[in-house]
């Protein structure tokens, strides 16, 4: 069973679309597995307790960015948000990002720290921190979503190019995105990480995501100016359906 962790989610949040992440619980015979590992029965009592609580810290930070998600969501269905407005909300999102991948990660090392290397290679099923893939770009959707919504063949015209930019823009960081993603599994998975490993790779990967947010608020804005409140409401309602 390939189970990926809410560690990840730091990684994948991209502009405004959904989340991608898979995120299972630690396995029902958690406290049989940890002591056939660890011998010491006081040391694979408090290897259950990390574990629970790297548990628990993950679904609190899951359960914070999906709010962050939905005021995203929100900013950017809105006909009356402004480009600030965007701004801020992804601002706040990618924040919260962040924090949910250093509270995730410092209680994660909590369990190394109480075990050897091949207890920590013992404890995680295989592929255990597979990463889950990167979630579908909004930019694509634009696109696609754009000749059913404006009828008009000058303003799809010029809606069209505008959703071509971004296209363009975004591509730009696709590669970096994707190898981040798999270079953050390879951290959790080795035991010689060390958290600032972690943390440069977060800062890393936020600074390519800020120059696509400010990509993603131009668009919004530039299209906001060329379609008619009807079509701004059908075109999200469209992506909203899609994500």
């Amino acid at each position: 069973m390939r189970t990926k962790p809410l560690l990840a989610v730091a990684l994948l949040a991209i502009g405004c679309s959904s989340f991608v992440v898979a995120q299972e619980r630690l396995a029902g015979d958690w406290e049989r597995k940890v002591s056939s590992v660890v011998k010491e029965p006081e040391r694979a009592r408090k290897v259950v307790e990390a574990a629970r609580r790297y548990e628990t810290t993950g679904q609190a930070s899951l359960d914070a960015m999906k709010k962050a998600e939905a005021q995203v969501q929100a900013a950017f269905r809105s006909q009356s948000s402004s480009g600030g407005d965007r701004q801020l909300s992804l601002s706040l999102l990618r924040d919260d990002r962040r924090k949910a991948a250093v509270a995730a990660v410092d209680a994660l090392l909590e369990v190394r720290y109480l075990v050897s290397k091949k207890e920590w290679k013992d404890l995680w099923p295989e592929s255990y921190f597979a990463s889950a893939g990167l979630a579908p770009r909004v930019t694509g959707r634009v696109q696609k979503a754009l000749p059913s919504v404006v009828t008009d063949p000058a303003r799809l015209k010029q809606a069209e190019g505008v959703a071509a930019k971004l296209a363009t823009a975004a591509a730009k960081d696709e590669v970096a995105r994707k190898k981040a993603v798999v270079d953050f599994s390879k951290l959790l998975e080795r035991y010689e990480s060390r958290r600032d490993d972690f943390i440069d790779l977060v800062n890393k990967l936020e600074e390519t995501q800020s120059r696509s947010d400010d990509a993603l608020v131009g668009a919004a804005g530039d299209l906001q100016k060329i379609l008619s409140p009807e079509e701004w409401s059908a075109l999200t309602g469209l992506l909203a359906t899609a994500a």
